[in-house]
């Protein structure tokens, strides 16, 4: 049985369109640094499958990620909005920092390249 934190269902929270994608997150929070898996995507925020304890709510942290379309790494601040301790333990992050028109666009393709 999973237990949500936050405020009602994540799913009913959806400004940008999600894409199901995994890639391999670098997590920065204070001076811990842990690579975690992407379970979806969006220009707004992701979903991340956690490994051990999970950060809490309100907390913030930056992220690194690398696209298919995109030479360079992805590189955002964001705040944990939810988390399920659920088995596997997933978590929301919305990005705080607007992302570039090029990430974006990328984020926006991923359905295209299934």
């Amino acid at each position: 049985m999973s237990t949500i934190q936050g405020a009602g269902d994540p799913s009913d929270r959806r400004d940008n369109q999600r894409f199901d994608v995994v890639v391999v997150v670098r997590i920065f929070i204070g001076d811990k640094v842990e690579d975690w898996p992407s379970e979806d995507i969006s220009a707004g925020g992701m979903r991340l499958r956690v490994d051990g304890e999970p950060p809490k709510l309100g907390s913030r942290l930056k992220v690194s990620f690398k696209l298919p379309l995109l030479a360079a790494p992805i590189e955002a601040e964001g705040e944990v909005r939810w988390v399920d301790r659920g088995t596997p333990t997933v978590l929301g992050i919305q990005f705080s920092t607007g992302l570039r028109a090029r990430e974006v666009w990328a984020i926006n393709r991923l359905h295209t390249r299934r």
